[in-house]
C-alpha cells in the first residue's frame, strides 16, 4: 500500500498543479479570515471582458488597418464632440422650446376672448371651455342645445 501511496505522491509532483489564488480575502473584526475563490465561469467571463475591453496597439498594425483605426477613432471622437456641443448650443440659444409658441398662446387668448363675448351677448347658460378648441359647453335640455341661434341684428339683412 505504501508503494501505491508513493506512486501517487510522485504523480502529484510530476503534474503541474494549478495554484488558485483567492479572488477576495475578507478580514473580520474577531481575527477570522475568509478567502473567496472564483469559479471557472467567472474566470472565463473576465477573460472575455479583458479581450473586448483591450484597446488595439496601433504601432503593431500594418498601414491599412492603422489608417482604418485612426479614421474610426477620429470619426467617433468628432461625432461625440459635435453631439455634446450641439446640445449645449441648443440650450444656450433657446432652441429647445417651440418656435411659434407665443403665436399659439395669442391665438388661444383671442379665441377665449371671442367665445366669452358671444356668450355674454346671447345671455345663454354657456360655460367657459377648458379645452381651447371648444367654444362653449351647453347643458342638455336647454333650448339652445342642438340648434344654431342667431342674434336678431345678425338675422336681418341690411
Amino acid at each position: 500500500m505504501e508503494i501505491d501511496g508513493f506512486q501517487q505522491l510522485d504523480l502529484e509532483k510530476s503534474v503541474p498543479s494549478k495554484k488558485t489564488t483567492p479572488k477576495r480575502i475578507i478580514h473580520f473584526v474577531d481575527g477570522d479570515i475568509m478567502e473567496e475563490y472564483s469559479t471557472e465561469e467567472e474566470e472565463e467571463e473576465e477573460k472575455e471582458e479583458q479581450s473586448t475591453n483591450s484597446t488595439l496597439d496601433p504601432s503593431k498594425l500594418s498601414w491599412g488597418p492603422y489608417l482604418r483605426f485612426w479614421a474610426g477613432r477620429i470619426a467617433s471622437t468628432s461625432f461625440s464632440t459635435c453631439e455634446f456641443l450641439g446640445g449645449r448650443f441648443a440650450v444656450f440659444f433657446g432652441l429647445t422650446q417651440p418656435k411659434y409658441q407665443y403665436v399659439l398662446n395669442e391665438f388661444y387668448r383671442i379665441q377665449n376672448k371671442k367665445s366669452d363675448n358671444k356668450s355674454e351677448r346671447r345671455g345663454s347658460k354657456a360655460q367657459a371651455a377648458e379645452v381651447p378648441n371648444e367654444k362653449c359647453h351647453l347643458e342638455a335640455g336647454v333650448r339652445e342645445y342642438g340648434t344654431i341661434q342667431q342674434d336678431a341684428t345678425e338675422a336681418i339683412p341690411q
